[in-house]
């Protein structure tokens, strides 16, 4: 397959958010209860076409894919969870890389109410603008629908249902 510019500009946001984590964790990670089987949030139905192409592409265990099917306990929770841990984290879309964490977003700064319960404020250093890292996500996007061409992937949004009966067929 070609080299598609989209993912070389997708995978350096995604070094970039990588960095402010580290950065974020390093700092204030004793105040973070986002970990590990934690699943408050992990409520997501639809993702850009591009991130579902990251998904889709990674190398995933299907057989967790098929088993995380049954183990949803609640109808809410995302496909792609199988009891309470992400089958899909090293490929999470944007959204789960920065859910719960400082973000600004419509003039304040906003994040998950479980953590940095014992803070009084967080450096602007520490909080992410929302707005840019969306304009970043959806640019990329553009780009990636002009350069791919399967079909699947040229919907608006992908529902993650859809993504993973897709990804099963494969």
């Amino acid at each position: 397959m070609k080299e598609m510019k989209s993912i070389t500009l997708y995978n350096s946001l995604i070094e970039k958010l990588n960095y402010y984590e580290m950065k974020l964790l390093q700092r204030h990670g004793e105040s973070i209860n986002c970990k590990k089987g934690c699943d408050y949030c992990c409520m997501l139905e639809s993702v850009f076409p591009i991130e579902a192409y990251i998904i889709y592409s990674s190398p995933i265990d299907m057989n967790i894919i098929c088993e995380s099917y049954t183990s949803n306990e609640k109808e809410e929770t995302c496909v792609f969870l199988k009891d309470k841990i992400c089958t899909i984290y090293s490929a999470r879309p944007v959204i789960c890389r920065t859910h719960g964490y400082p973000v600004f977003v419509e003039g304040r700064a906003d994040m998950c109410p479980e953590n940095f319960k014992d803070i009084k404020s967080i450096d602007s250093e520490y909080i992410l603008d929302l707005e840019n890292v969306n304009n970043a996500i959806a640019s990329i996007n553009i780009i990636f629908q002009k350069e791919i061409d399967e079909e699947f992937f040229t919907a608006p949004r992908i529902p993650l249902k859809e993504l993973k009966d897709f990804m099963l067929k494969r």
